[in-house]
């Protein structure tokens, strides 16, 4: 695979491995499908709440989507009425009310902003949603891509003012230790985001020429900060299924143990691309992965579950 052409991402390292391990139940196909050629993409309700969440916060989502609001509540008959009226006479319909979730994630959006106050974060344009592409130095002809929800931004710290690339998360419960996404027991996530992250912005001051949309926030004194090491990485999370809306910032540190795993991930990922792609990307059907796979096409969905 031609990965100058097609910049290998950390979510599709994801797709392939957890904790750099190669996971034991994936479908070539499928990843082809939905996170390379992106023919199929795959989006889920927690995953369209997280870039509404975005959108309210920042402006936009990853690559400047906007998802401005989420299924409402079902109209009633006498709005459904008012509806056909309105459609008639060329007005504006009637939407169907907010549901909770909504109305909370908009609250924590107003929070986010409030609070950006207090820890003196600047979120503008220029550092919201930022592409950069870097090569891995390990091998020039691989690029890395990444994009930064907030980079770069200072941020008031208990050390006082520091620099910071900044994820903004949003959870259903700040304290859930379930699942691979368990933010009340983050020690136990696989970081492979913020791994990529640390190292892709300790590159760019090596390949500036490939990254010229930053120039404007590529400052002198950024650029310093981040050849002395001094460069935070923060996941902001957020939660909207407590009545109590609540937020906590986790702060990922940097060390050499972690960039040699970040390389090890890489260099697995890349052999297992090579090694699917030899093999023309094969279905590897099983009821958990073909329940909700987008890849219409397949012939070799499994539709009954073997127990």
């Amino acid at each position: 695979m031609n990965f100058k052409d097609k910049p290998l991402h950390q979510s599709l390292i994801s797709r392939f491995l957890y904790h750099g391990d190669e996971r034991e139940n994936i479908c070539p196909r499928q990843i082809y499908n939905q996170s390379m050629i992106k023919k199929y993409p795959y989006v889920n309700e927690s995953m369209t709440k997280g870039m509404f969440f975005e959108t309210m916060a920042l402006g936009s989502a990853s690559g400047k989507r906007v998802i401005d609001d989420l299924p409402r509540k079902a109209l009633s008959k006498k709005q459904k009425a008012e509806n056909k009226k309105r459609e008639e006479l060329g007005e504006a319909l009637i939407k169907g009310e907010k549901r909770i979730d909504q109305i909370r994630i908009e609250h924590q959006a107003a929070r986010f902003k409030q609070l950006c106050a207090k820890y003196q974060v600047t979120v503008f344009d220029n550092n919201t949603q930022v592409p950069i592409v870097v090569p891995w130095h390990k091998n020039k002809d691989v690029l890395l891509a990444m994009e930064l929800d907030i980079f770069p931004t200072a941020i008031m710290t208990e050390e006082g003012l520091q620099m910071a690339i900044i994820d903004l998360k949003l959870t259903a419960k700040l304290d859930s230790t379930f699942g691979e996404y368990s933010w009340g027991s983050p020690q136990y996530m696989d970081h492979i985001q913020a791994k990529m992250y640390h190292y892709g912005v300790r590159q760019i001051i090596h390949n500036v020429e490939a990254n010229k949309h930053l120039k404007d926030v590529l400052t002198k004194p950024v650029m310093n900060l981040i050849l002395n090491n001094k460069l935070r990485f923060y996941y902001w999370v957020f939660e909207y299924k407590k009545e109590e809306l609540r937020d906590k910032l986790i702060e990922y540190e940097w060390d050499v143990e972690k960039e040699a795993e970040l390389h090890e991930s890489i260099r697995k990922t890349i052999n297992l691309i090579d090694y699917y792609e030899k093999q023309e990307w094969p279905a590897a059907p099983d009821y958990s992965l073909c329940k909700e796979c987008t890849v219409v096409s397949c012939d070799k969905k499994q539709s009954i579950q073997t127990i």
